[in-house]
């Protein structure tokens, strides 16, 4: 594993004044091919890792002590004291790390770190899951803990879900930690089974910044709020429900008239984003590209319509993108209102088809934006240096 462009006068100073192994772990960003907001409804996602990534470099240390290259920040504290912030940063998510595994009995030790990352922020590509991971596994292995890989993946979650207050799934700290290259993964969030699907090794993932930014948290939190209610308002109706994802499309129609407009909208929206995740998967495993491109543009349309969290910008490069030969499919990823579009494009055609899109995206808008072609590199890499 490379150590990244500017880590280098890190990497010397910790050996000049630290002794023994230095631990580097370095964890993916990840985008979300099908399966928009399901995972906090306890259905399938479909998922994939991506050459974007946060790097942690660092030692055992008694407190911990972390120094962000990206912020030019750096920041001390009781690795047994967690105190909770009211702002949502990198030291939220840092400090979250340490309280879920206290929370969780993991006896670990402090570390001295310095954290680099690439992955673009407020973009739907999951930043922080990239970041939580990477520090999971930096801390475990400074502690010469071994834990299952879901395990790891659980304190991520709960760093961000619990501590920091955002309601998320478990989709992004999933496929940070479990993804594997040239492979997308399923997962089942009702029960956290996983799957590897094949993916074309001919095929690129092309992701397009809108720069309509957002944080995710107001967009999740909403949601999963209504998701919430419209759940509860089922179950005192009589329908015998444990999750949103549950629901027999069948009885849609039936549903409908126990909720409210909105909250009907949400549920349709889940229950057949749930069934296109489940197509989806079965289209790949029969090499039937173009229905899975489909289902793309279906998800897209859903996401927009029925779950609301699309943007008008993010339309307009899913449109532009359909346009394309050698685009297989478009559509949102993420959180929605604003962060990425995802382009599954021929591997040949990638690079021309990106700045075709950015340069019809620029005319009919007038941003400037750029697009990131990416293989599937794999899960979290942690080495000794």
């Amino acid at each position: 594993m490379e150590i990244p462009a500017g880590m280098d006068d890190a990497l010397s100073s910790l050996r000049t004044t630290t002794k023994g192994d230095r631990i580097l772990s370095r964890a993916p960003g990840r985008v979300e091919v099908l399966g928009n907001h399901t995972d906090y409804n306890g259905g399938m996602v479909l998922a994939a890792t991506i050459d974007n990534f946060v790097w942690s470099l660092g030692v055992p240390s008694n407190d911990v002590r972390l120094y962000s290259m990206d912020y030019d920040q750096s920041i001390v504290f009781n690795k047994t004291d967690i105190q909770r912030m009211n702002s949502l940063s990198w030291e939220t998510y840092a400090r979250g790390i340490y309280w879920a595994m206290r929370r969780r009995k993991r006896n670990v030790k402090g570390v001295t770190a310095v954290i680099y990352g690439n992955v673009p922020q407020e973009s739907g590509l999951s930043s922080s899951a990239a970041l939580e991971v990477s520090l999971v596994n930096l801390i475990l292995e400074a502690s010469g803990l071994k834990i299952p890989q879901k395990a790891k993946a659980m304190l991520a979650y709960e760093a961000e879900r619990l501590f920091c207050g955002v309601s998320c799934g478990i989709m992004d700290q999933f496929t940070s930690q479990l993804g594997k290259p040239n492979t997308l993964l399923s997962i089942n969030c009702g029960n956290m089974v996983t799957r590897d699907v094949d993916f074309s090794p001919n095929l690129r993932l092309v992701t397009i910044d809108s720069k309509v930014s957002r944080p995710a948290k107001a967009a999740l939190n909403e949601r999963r709020k209504e998701c919430q209610v419209a759940l509860k308002q089922l179950r005192a109706a009589g329908w015998d429900i444990g999750k949103i994802s549950d629901i027999n499309p069948a009885y849609l129609d039936q549903i409908s008239d126990t909720l409210e407009p909105l909250l009907e909208k949400r549920v349709r929206h889940v229950v057949n984003e749930n069934i296109r995740v489940k197509e989806g998967i079965t289209a790949l495993r029969s090499d039937d590209y173009k229905r899975f491109g489909q289902l793309m543009y279906e998800s897209h349309q859903s996401s927009k319509n029925l779950y609301e969290v699309s943007h008008p910008r993010l339309d307009l490069l899913v449109e532009i993108a359909s346009e394309k030969k050698g685009v297989i499919g478009s559509r949102l990823t993420g959180a929605g209102l604003g962060g990425s579009v995802l382009v599954i494009v021929d591997e040949q055609k990638a690079a021309m088809v990106a700045d075709d899109i950015l340069q019809d995206y620029q005319k009919e808008s007038g941003i400037e934006s750029k697009a990131r072609i990416s293989s599937i590199p794999g899960g979290v890499l942690v080495e000794r240096v």
